[in-house]
């Protein structure tokens, strides 16, 4: 504790250090919105399959939390993933010993990597734990990794709180782990957010918003594959892929649009920063993302309070967090056809997709509402201290 509050250790494989590739926001925002609450440390994680290239930095305050690059060794593909993630659990114990850090409650932001040293360290210093369990790499773990399953089970019904980022994932989970009374939906916070959604006259442009790098990932050459079946309906349909990657990813990408006979009908614009992404959005008739195995994707939420519709992947990604909301169409993975009929139905309907954002603008924001997300978890920290 100091001057009274607790101190929370976050261990996250995706936070932003200067020490590693750009990764998502999405927990380095997480953990800004506590630093007025709490006293928060963070290990930013990341694996090194070499021993060699190994590394402990100090990153000093960073957006009001002491952070930590640690570059721990790991061998790929999830091999001897117990004894690695102990033996990282072991280096951040003697890491807070050396800087005089005592923390009160650790958040593991993924359960099958930091969540185990998240219990061996909640163990050894005897304070609770709290979890978040992301879809894309949970689901891997429970499928290729069978013989782990009960050291999972045990740590979820070990943590104070279970945290589901991808609410499309707990149907997955409950097939291996019976539900529990401490879990709680947690999306990813997102900044545009607000109680009334405005619209603006819908441009004549779809838009796609991706990293090139991982374009397999994102579903780009079905989405291309459905935007030319829906031009022998529609000609005039367009699409803007927002985003860039290395040489070889751009490349790639713009092969993929000729492959599929659609160059006069995309542009591609490269890298936009948040504001500018989010002053553009308004403008497009939808956004266009068929993602297979996302865990969450920021970009849906911004999009839909930027006040147009969005298309994603059904069982992924935003799936689950839209129930009974007529704003967005989910489409199945790899299905070229479905993305071409939503594309049209969204090129057809767009007035009414607006006008049902604009309608549902209460309830989108009470599900995603930052606020309500941090008092609760404010609540959830001082539930489990009380406790223990």
């Amino acid at each position: 504790m100091h001057d009274g509050r607790p101190t929370i250790l976050h261990l996250s494989i995706d936070f932003n250090d200067p020490h590693r590739a750009s990764t998502t926001t999405a927990i380095e925002w997480f953990v800004a919105e506590h630093v007025k609450d709490f006293d928060t440390v963070v290990v930013s994680m990341t694996r090194q399959s070499d021993p060699r290239q190994t590394y402990l930095h100090d990153c000093g305050v960073m957006n009001g939390s002491r952070v930590f690059a640690f570059g721990y060794h790991g061998l790929p593909f999830g091999i001897a993933l117990f004894p690695s993630m102990w033996l990282a659990a072991r280096r951040i114990r003697k890491l807070l010993d050396q800087e005089g850090i005592r923390p009160d409650l650790i958040h593991a932001h993924k359960l099958g990597f930091e969540g185990i040293s998240a219990w061996v360290l909640s163990r050894w210093y005897k304070i609770p734990f709290f979890v978040s369990l992301r879809g894309e790499v949970e689901t891997k773990i429970f499928r290729r990794k069978p013989d782990y399953r009960p050291l999972l089970r045990r740590i979820v019904r070990d943590a104070k709180r279970v945290y589901h980022v991808s609410a499309w994932f707990r149907d997955e989970f409950h097939r291996h782990v019976p539900p529990m009374p401490h879990e709680r939906l947690l999306p990813n916070i997102v900044r545009n957010i607000k109680p009334e959604i405005a619209t603006v006259p819908a441009g004549n442009r779809f838009v796609t918003i991706m990293n090139l790098d991982i374009w397999r990932k994102k579903g780009l050459h079905t989405l291309l594959d459905g935007l030319a079946l829906a031009l022998r309906e529609r000609p005039g349909i367009a699409l803007d892929i927002v985003g860039s990657g290395k040489e070889e990813s751009k490349a790639a990408a713009s092969a993929l649009v000729k492959k599929a006979g659609v160059e006069e009908n995309v542009r591609f614009l490269g890298r936009l920063d948040n504001a500018a992404l989010i002053e553009r959005l308004p403008t497009y008739r939808g956004l266009l993302l068929p993602s297979s195995n996302e865990t969450f994707g920021m970009v849906y939420v911004e999009a839909l309070f930027a006040g147009i519709p969005v298309m994603h992947t059904k069982g992924t990604g935003i799936d689950g967090y839209l129930d009974n909301l007529d704003v967005s169409i989910g489409v199945p993975e790899g299905d070229a056809a479905a993305v071409a009929a939503a594309i049209l139905r969204m090129d057809r309907e767009t007035e009414a997709y607006r006008a049902r954002l604009t309608a549902s603008a209460s309830e989108l924001f009470t599900r995603f509402d930052k606020e309500r997300m941090v008092a609760n978890y404010r609540a959830d920290v001082a539930e489990a201290l009380t406790a223990k």
